[in-house]
């Protein structure tokens, strides 16, 4: 098989980095608001979350679109399957059990959500929420820190 035209090392490691920077710049961002301006100022909240929160979803689905074609090409959810590498999160199905979210889970699951959310509430844990559109699964907890830990172990 041919490899892949595109650098996906590279492409992975700018969308995370895109994702991870959103995820953690939201609470000082917040914060600033609060302590420097005082009323609505629709159009400043407007630029340091709506903007961003867009650009993050937007690098997330082609986060997910890379990670899909490196793993077509490379394999890596077999391996990490077999090295016992620590879950991506969680996957709250039909039925209400949970079950852990392999590399390619984690793809296909920002690929098929009807909508992405964040929670921000458990201090430097930022999850990626996906929810579902189909009546398979609920939704997909993504672990952001885990995430970034993928990014880290792939050379460019």
């Amino acid at each position: 098989m041919k490899n892949y035209s595109l650098p996906l090392t590279k492409l992975i490691h700018e969308n995370i980095s895109i994702v991870m920077t959103f995820a953690f710049s939201q609470k000082p961002l917040e914060n600033l608001l609060n302590t420097n301006f005082v009323g609505e100022w629709k159009y400043l909240r407007e630029l340091l979350f709506e903007i961003s929160e867009l650009r993050a979803n937007k690098a997330c689905l082609e986060l997910a679109m890379f990670i899909r074609i490196l793993d077509d090409e490379k394999n890596i959810s077999n391996y990490f399957e077999k090295t016992n590498h620590p879950n991506f999160g969680r996957l709250i199905q039909s039925d209400k059990t949970e079950k852990e979210l392999s590399i390619r889970d984690l793809a296909n699951k920002i690929i098929h959500a009807s909508k992405l959310t964040w929670d921000f509430s458990a201090k430097n844990k930022p999850i990626l929420i996906c929810e579902s559109r189909d009546e398979k699964w609920i939704k997909a907890k993504i672990d952001l820190v885990s995430l970034a830990a993928f990014g880290g172990e792939i050379m460019s």
